[in-house]
């Protein structure tokens, strides 16, 4: 029952997103604190109306530079205002949203927006609405989909959580094969865009969950 109130609330188009973030001990650009989370890529996966196919869309900043504008610019372009935006642990990606809002007010009617239309994947299964004791009691996304799929897409990949995607982008400036910067940069996209499939994923599960 909590669950199909839970899918009652989405709305199309759907937009499923996820950033990536990294800190610096001394911040190299302005208005930024030690540690702060600066984004610096984001993966989404798009769907017009229900039951269509996904469309995907990415962004990864260029190495050596403050990303904050250029994603703040690419953001506003690829989710329109009044979208429904799916996330998993909203907590994470309304502050970074809220922090480029407020880095950059010509952008901040269009990003807190998209902020005021999150809604949260976790939700069912942080309030136990869904649970498999393959969980083992917790409620990440790389908890939560392989008790769904029997399977973790994430053990076949180079790069699979968060602090090695922020590692391997912040090692960038100072890889001088171009050869391994662009696999690094390859990995990067294809973790971050199994975050956003695996949303999808799950939607799916308690789609049928709901129907059953």
């Amino acid at each position: 029952k909590k669950i199909k109130i839970f899918l009652n609330d989405l709305y199309y188009p759907l937009y499923f997103l996820d950033f990536e973030t990294f800190t610096q001990a001394v911040p190299e650009w302005d208005d930024l604190r030690p540690y702060q989370k600066i984004p610096f890529q984001y993966s989404i996966h798009r769907i017009e109306r229900e039951g269509e196919d996904t469309a995907h869309l990415e962004f990864l900043a260029e190495e050596n530079s403050d990303p904050r504008r250029s994603i703040a610019d690419r953001l506003v372009g690829d989710i329109p205002k009044g979208a429904c935006v799916l996330v998993y642990n909203c907590s994470f990606e309304k502050g970074v949203i809220q922090g480029l809002a407020k880095q950059f007010p010509d952008y901040s009617d269009h990003l807190m927006n998209i902020h005021d239309n999150v809604m949260d994947l976790m939700v069912p299964f942080q309030k136990k609405h869904y649970y498999k004791k393959e969980m083992k009691g917790r409620y990440s996304i790389k908890a939560v989909l392989p008790a769904l799929i029997s399977d973790s897409p994430y053990s076949k990949m180079e790069i699979n959580e968060g602090m090695e995607a922020s590692n391997n982008y912040k090692s960038l400036s100072s890889v001088t094969d171009s050869a391994k910067r662009e696999k690094i940069k390859e990995d990067l996209k294809i973790y971050c865009k199994q975050d956003t499939q695996s949303m999808v994923d799950v939607l799916e599960c308690l789609k049928a969950v709901a129907e059953k």
